[in-house]
């Protein structure tokens, strides 16, 4: 009797272990500066929540539901990779995710890249032009979608003599650089007559603005984010600045922006950001159920977020399997149907076409919206990227 209660014990053993295994999650390790830039990450979490919740009410990934494991990735290189190591070493996660800061973005892509490990960013803030910064890299958005749009969107205003102002860091000097070269490209009569760096998150608005007064430009194309945009703004109207000029803001249109300044706006705005309303698509729940869940109409980091976690989602379901190298292929691969078109990435720098909406920016009793806008696809920016056109 005893030997057959062991061999009972034994062969319930023996047959929990596959459903065991098969309820082992799919496990992403998500990254974001949540404190430094709480705003943008918070926006972006919402996008990747609601791709979690959509595969995992569809059975999740191979049969086995999605876990993600976020963290805050600090806005110095050294917590990043701190952060990235406890993930993959401790956590045991099968793709990393998200990065918002160039500097820790860089020195996440350089441990994964040594590490042959798959990393899914938001942003990737180097020149397309030099390729893929590793095999195993793979970035949603990317400065040539943003900054050659721009440029092309600056074209066909009147404006001769133009004025940049970025924070003094890798991805301010590579969004004037591709700037300046698009325009010149296109527009050879315009001039640029100065070019302000003020360090990020430390702006001295007043002495920005007083700067850009004398060197009377034109126009004003302008990369600042976060609080240095606001106090810009302010401190621009405050010296009327923006009177009877035009400025063109990479990031202003974004809702996160205009809701905060938007309605302090004087002179003529343009900007790449969240149109209104929305590409509407039969097709996609997303609009519909974000709209629903937050009361809100979704931002290009809700998007990007949304859309960063459906790559890699598809990744895993065309490789088979969570085998690093095999979700890297599958990465090179994959292509996402979204209201804008199929997303995917290219091949020779990894980076997506997910591009921008550019336009007008109207400003309204609550904030602005942005009007009279195109969606300018990415593509075309990074394939001339590489040609070195």
């Amino acid at each position: 009797m005893f030997r057959k209660f062991l061999l009972a014990c034994f062969m319930s053993l023996f047959l929990a272990a596959p459903a065991s295994a098969e309820t082992k999650p799919v496990k992403i390790g998500d990254m974001c500066a949540y404190t430094a830039f709480a705003s943008e990450c918070a926006y972006y979490r919402k996008g990747w929540e609601q791709a979690v919740r959509e595969i995992n009410a569809k059975g999740g990934l191979l049969g086995h539901p999605v876990e993600v494991i976020s963290r805050d990735h600090g806005d110095t290189p050294q917590q990043g990779v701190l952060v990235a190591t406890d993930l993959v070493e401790r956590e045991k996660v099968d793709v990393l995710a998200g990065t918002v800061l160039a500097n820790v973005t860089n020195a996440i892509a350089n441990y994964t890249g040594n590490k042959k490990f798959p990393l899914v960013t938001l942003w990737n803030t180097l020149p397309a032009s030099d390729g893929k910064q590793n095999d195993d890299m793979f970035s949603i958005m990317s400065t040539e979608s943003q900054s050659m749009a721009a440029a092309d969107f600056a074209a066909t205003l009147k404006a001769k003599k133009w004025a940049t102002i970025a924070p003094n860091f890798a991805y301010g000097h590579t969004s004037v650089e591709l700037f300046k070269n698009r325009l010149k490209k296109l527009r050879p009569d315009v001039e640029f007559v100065t070019e302000r760096w003020p360090t990020v998150n430390k702006i001295d608005a007043d002495n920005e603005v007083a700067a850009l007064e004398q060197a009377e430009p034109d126009a004003i194309f302008s990369t600042l984010f976060a609080s240095d945009l606001s106090a810009f703004v302010r401190a621009g109207n405050r010296r009327n600045l923006f009177d009877h000029k035009i400025v063109l803001g990479q990031e202003m249109g974004e809702r996160i922006y205009t809701r905060v300044i938007g309605k302090e706006l004087k002179g003529a705005w343009y900007a790449a950001g969240d149109p209104s309303p929305y590409a509407k698509d039969p097709q996609s729940t997303f609009f519909a159920d974000y709209r629903k869940q937050f009361g809100d109409d979704p931002q290009m980091y809700t998007y990007a977020g949304y859309l960063l976690y459906k790559f890699i989602f598809a990744a895993v379901e065309k490789a088979g399997s969570t085998a690093p190298d095999k979700i890297s292929k599958a990465l090179e691969e994959v292509e996402i149907p979204t209201p804008m078109g199929k997303i995917s990435m290219n091949p020779q720098n990894h980076r997506s076409n997910f591009g921008v909406w550019i336009g007008r920016l109207q400003p309204t009793k609550d904030g602005a919206d942005l009007v009279d806008w195109e969606y300018k696809d990415a593509g075309p920016y990074l394939g001339s990227a590489v040609a070195g056109k």
